[in-house]
């Protein structure tokens, strides 16, 4: 498969981020008290949708923390994983033994293997430069009857203009020119490239924020360990609520048809 490459102004901006941000951010997002949020409210619900899927591979990947759980709960599934942060890849490589690309997925790839599953946590939303070529990219990689399981930030969440706003202030974790959360619908409409919506769930409370967010929120990881058991039980709570405003997250499953 040939490794995408590009010379523009937005993907040296994100390349610039990701490499400033990959330990911190990796950190934070992947400590005992987050990857207990992942399991109980993103994880386990994704690995119900994998289905039987023998071949995953995770885009924007960073170090493949949602990949290697997949694999540890559905043995002899072959992971492998694509981010546009060398160093992001690297990581990914040492901890799974397994290949990690360095891709930009706004630019065509030639596709020369497919997969039975492709997995994205939060990664979509950062592809906004070239939707339309993030999913033409997607639907190749795919092998028929395999499907496309992102978790991304909810554009139609009620406090999506301070969302916004935080995107815009807060530029030394996030490039607001290139990334926003994304509506469900809408991708369905303009991006789908022949990929059928089989699963959609809005997730996403006060825990999301507390124990995933930390990191942008400048709260210290230690305080993690005194507000992670209330925080989960309020989420629990949380989730009983209807309808799409009250989620920062959706979790979305799109299938390819078979041939």
């Amino acid at each position: 498969m040939a490794e995408g490459t590009s010379s523009g102004i937005a993907l040296e901006s994100q390349k610039q981020l990701f490499e400033a941000i990959h330990e911190k951010y990796a950190e934070a997002t992947t400590d005992e008290f987050a990857e207990g949020y992942k399991e109980e409210f993103i994880y386990r619900p994704i690995l119900e949708m994998l289905g039987d899927a023998k071949s995953l591979m995770e885009l924007a990947s960073g170090i493949g923390s949602a990949a290697g759980w997949m694999r540890d709960h559905k043995p002899g599934l072959e992971i492998s994983g694509c981010d546009i942060s060398q160093s992001a890849a690297d990581d990914f490589t040492k901890l799974h033994n397994r290949p990690c690309y360095v891709w930009d997925l706004t630019v065509p790839l030639e596709v020369e293997q497919s997969y039975d599953a492709l997995l994205v946590m939060g990664g979509i939303h950062h592809l906004v430069a070239d939707l339309d070529v993030a999913f033409e990219n997607i639907a190749k990689l795919l092998n028929p009857g395999g499907r496309l399981i992102m978790a991304e930030p909810n554009a139609d969440f009620m406090l999506e203009p301070l969302r916004k706003l935080w995107y815009r202030l807060d530029t030394s974790h996030f490039d607001a020119d290139n990334e926003h959360a994304l509506s469900h619908q809408k991708l369905v409409n303009d991006h789908a490239h022949g990929l059928k919506p089989v699963d959609l769930r809005y997730i996403g409370g006060p825990a999301y924020f507390l124990l995933l967010q930390n990191w942008v929120l400048r709260m210290s990881g230690g305080a993690k360990k005194w507000i992670a058991g209330p925080a989960l039980g309020l989420e629990r709570l949380y989730h009983r609520l209807p309808g799409r405003l009250p989620f920062a997250t959706f979790i979305a499953t799109w299938e390819k048809p078979a041939a």
